[in-house]
């Protein structure tokens, strides 16, 4: 591939995540349920903190906005999102256990989950410090960013894009509208009761099961794969998606030096029905995330991500879930009930 091809193919790459990543903001800003908002935002935050630190270090771009924030909190966030691993021995960690007050070894509601009818989308322990007020700039700003890139950078194709994304928006917005999302209290000492691993492993599954269910949870809206063309750019939403999943799985593969029983688990599980050329592959389309380089994916390489993917995601909740339980019968609601009580009395 020569230099002016390369070239071309990065600026494409960084359209297409652009793009996309400003569809679902769109999307976000449609909605009225502020549940459905947290999970697109949960999304958007994680994914456009490394749009925004790749294209700023390739030198492709900036921060949206005038904003006082500077390119290291960019860079220590993106950081943060893709290497932090918590433990019990980290004051990052003891400061959100005892913000939150997460108790594993009495009955206290201590997490709010999200739920889909009865399917647990996220738990908010790993969103936690994206609620508090000194956050709010930079998260502002990271999300903002991808679709004022193309609005800056190329105006000439901005406005037939935000038609583009316009037209395309009504048929996800309704499918994500007719999804009923719902938030509970729950104990995390009820939700870990009958598994016997670590606080480490339970840590893990908090911080991990939301990333993975919010991606599975974007891919199924966006069932119909879109893709289309403007002048010589081509716009791809399997392809963006499929990059964020190798995102999200070689983190799996770089928390390994945390030695934790779940995710051992995992990985021989694995073994079991990934085949060995997966995971090369996986690593190169996940290396797309730099703009200073591109990977070529050839049409067998997609096959065998498209393949693989998916059983990776699911075999990562299948694990989790096997360590795993929420019922929301009636010894649930009496919990709640007399738990409400305690604090009203205690007021």
């Amino acid at each position: 591939m020569d230099k002016n091809s390369k070239q071309f193919k990065i600026i494409n790459e960084i359209v297409n995540d652009a793009f996309w990543l400003g569809y679902i903001l769109e999307i976000k800003r449609a909605l009225s349920d502020n549940s459905k908002k947290e999970i697109l935002s949960s999304f958007l935050i994680f994914f456009s903190s490394i749009f925004v630190e790749e294209t700023l270090k390739a030198k492709y771009g900036g921060l949206s906005g005038k904003r006082q924030i500077t390119v290291k909190d960019i860079e220590n966030f993106r950081n943060h999102n893709l290497k932090y691993c918590p433990s019990e021995n980290s004051n990052d960690t003891k400061t959100t256990l005892k913000e939150m007050g997460i108790d594993f070894d009495n009955y206290i509601f201590d997490l709010v989950l999200s739920l889909g009818g009865n399917d647990l989308l996220d738990i908010n322990f790993r969103n936690w410090d994206l609620n508090k007020e000194s956050n709010f700039e930079l998260l502002d700003g990271i999300v903002a960013t991808p679709l004022r890139w193309i609005e800056i950078l190329m105006p000439d194709i901005f406005e037939e894009l935000k038609k583009v994304l316009l037209e395309l928006m009504n048929t996800n917005l309704d499918r994500i509208n007719s999804i009923d999302i719902k938030q509970k209290s729950y104990a995390s000492y009820k939700m870990f009761k009958k598994t016997g691993i670590t606080n480490n492993d339970k840590l893990y599954i908090l911080q991990r099961y939301g990333l993975v269910k919010t991606i599975m949870f974007i891919d199924n809206i966006m069932q119909e794969k879109i893709s289309f063309n403007i002048g010589n750019l081509h716009f791809d939403f399997e392809h963006f998606i499929v990059k964020m999943k190798a995102i999200i799985i070689e983190m799996f593969w770089n928390d390994r030096n945390s030695n934790n029983t779940v995710l051992n688990r995992i990985f021989q599980k694995n073994k079991q029905n990934i085949d060995d050329d997966f995971y090369p592959i996986n690593r190169k389309c996940r290396n797309n995330l730099h703009y200073s380089d591109y990977h070529f994916i050839s049409e067998k390489d997609k096959g065998i991500l498209l393949k693989y993917q998916n059983t990776y995601l699911h075999n990562i909740l299948f694990i989790f879930n096997s360590n795993i339980t929420y019922n929301f019968g009636w010894s649930y609601n009496l919990g709640l009930t007399l738990a409400k009580l305690q604090y009203w009395s205690n007021s």
